[in-house]
């Protein structure tokens, strides 16, 4: 007998919307995968052999920053603005929101209810997107529908065997998982045990950057992907895709992402202020997580330390990420321009600096200003797993976040895994098709001393198609 753990992440599980303009085609009904889940989890436990079974769910799991939808006669009051761009993260509403979701992922419930069922154990480990469960009441949302659909199979369904982890999950010499996203400073919230301020008088998520701007932006420019970076393109691919989607549309590229981008640096700039001190919840949080997994107080402070302050702490990168900085520029541009031909200078100076002058100094501007993107979390990931598994021994240290799958050997004896995405990513020849290699698993084994690590992908290169085996990639 031994322990074997099956780990997915980035699920990224939402309601369903379809629009034949391929609005928003990430939340398309086409791209659903509740059944190819349903086979891998099915497969995991087939193979029993009296060995202790772990579903982990790292992070991102639901996405609740992708619903917009707002029920029609709310039990609570709801502002215009919630009407039009979604709801506050508050109790109630992401109680409604999860709701919302399960009711279209009915088979995915019904696997894990299944899963638990049988005796098995199943951990939530929360990311960035699915923030939300902090709440005991969103919590207790995912047991109920849990608990209801294990009673619908005729079984009996023990809630002891599922824990919601906050931070991170540990088996001392076997494994240690966390989603990621606290060493990213787009996504990393300031006191991620509790990450909540007072608002309208009652508890709201202090969301970092990274969600407000999937809320407030990518939700309101339904043709680019949150789950990829097809939306990270220069000045003449943005006017390609604004002549491609919106020209003969009544959707508003410049106009969402304005409006969008000011609110999401108002919302940074306002959470900050209520930032400044950690609560004591969080500090007697961060003490009871040590307890739980046995550790000292310093080697959760060294945990801690990894992790970067949110972005709202610097707020040139903000304006740049959000590309306010470019687009200052080409008005200052403009306006030079303009300003050259109406004064009684030669022409070959109104004509050349525009021409030459202007484009020298933003390609300099451009080289100056390099610096961290929503990129650098890939090459940071592994490090932080170095240092974590140089702070806690274990053969496995996992990660999600990136939707980038691969195996990375720390050292002789620990394996670093990021677990990739089910997020739909589109293939960037064929839009109507996935890019193959997602929707990913990591399958762990531990028996007698000997650790196996898979990492595969359950798909085809055509979306909805069968699923595969589960050898599909290994690394020992």
């Amino acid at each position: 007998m031994g322990n074997r753990y099956l780990v997915v992440s980035d699920l990224h599980l939402t309601d369903v919307e379809d629009h034949a303009d391929g609005w928003k085609a990430y939340k398309s009904s086409r791209y659903l995968f509740d059944d190819e889940l349903a086979a891998l989890v099915q497969t995991f436990q087939d193979r029993d052999q009296g060995d202790t079974l772990t579903l982990l769910l790292n992070g991102d799991i639901f996405d609740f920053d992708l619903v917009t939808a707002v029920p029609e006669q709310p039990p609570w009051p709801t502002t215009r603005f919630e009407r039009r761009r979604g709801m506050r993260a508050t109790a109630p509403k992401s109680a409604w929101k999860l709701e919302r979701m399960l009711s279209h992922h009915p088979r995915f419930v019904q696997v894990l209810a299944g899963f638990v069922a049988a005796g098995h154990r199943l951990i939530y480990l929360l990311g960035n997107h699915d923030r939300e469960l902090h709440f005991p009441e969103v919590q207790q949302t995912l047991l109920d529908a849990l608990e209801a659909s294990a009673k619908e199979q005729g079984l009996s369904l023990a809630t002891g065997r599922i824990r919601f982890e906050p931070w991170f999950f540990y088996v001392p010499g076997e494994i240690y998982a966390e989603h990621g996203h606290q060493y990213d400073f787009y996504t990393s919230f300031r006191y991620q045990l509790w990450p909540t301020v007072t608002a309208d008088g009652e508890p709201t998520l202090a969301l970092p950057m990274g969600n407000l701007s999937n809320r407030y932006l990518m939700t309101r420019m339904g043709f680019f992907n949150p789950h990829a970076s097809d939306y990270i393109l220069n000045i003449f691919r943005y006017a390609s895709h604004w002549l491609r989607h919106y020209l003969f549309s009544r959707r508003s590229l410049l106009f969402n992402w304005f409006w969008g981008s000011l609110l999401v640096l108002g919302l940074v700039l306002r959470l900050k202020r209520k930032l400044h001190t950690p609560p004591p919840e969080h500090i007697e949080r961060l003490r009871r997580t040590a307890r739980r997994f046995d550790l000292s107080d310093e080697e959760i402070e060294r945990l801690g330390q990894l992790q970067p302050k949110p972005i709202a702490n610097r707020a040139f990168r903000m304006f740049r990420e959000l590309w306010i900085d470019r687009v200052m520029m080409a008005l200052l541009m403009t306006g030079g321009t303009i300003a050259l031909a109406l004064v009684p200078i030669p022409l070959w100076i109104k004509l050349m600096v525009p021409l030459s002058a202007f484009p020298l100094l933003y390609l300099i501007y451009e080289q100056l200003t390099q610096g961290e993107t929503i990129f650098t979390v890939e090459k940071v990931i592994p490090e932080r797993a170095r240092a974590v598994a140089r702070t806690l021994p274990a053969r496995v240290v996992t990660f999600g976040h990136t939707h980038i799958p691969r195996v990375i050997p720390l050292s002789r004896s620990t394996t670093f895994v990021d677990t990739g995405t089910w997020a739909p990513i589109f293939d960037p020849q064929r839009r109507d098709r996935l890019r193959p290699g997602r929707r990913n698993y990591l399958l762990v084994s531990f028996h007698r001393g000997e650790a196996s690590v898979e990492l595969g992908s359950w798909m085809d290169c055509q979306p909805g198609s069968s699923a595969q085996d589960l050898s599909a990639d290994q690394a020992e």
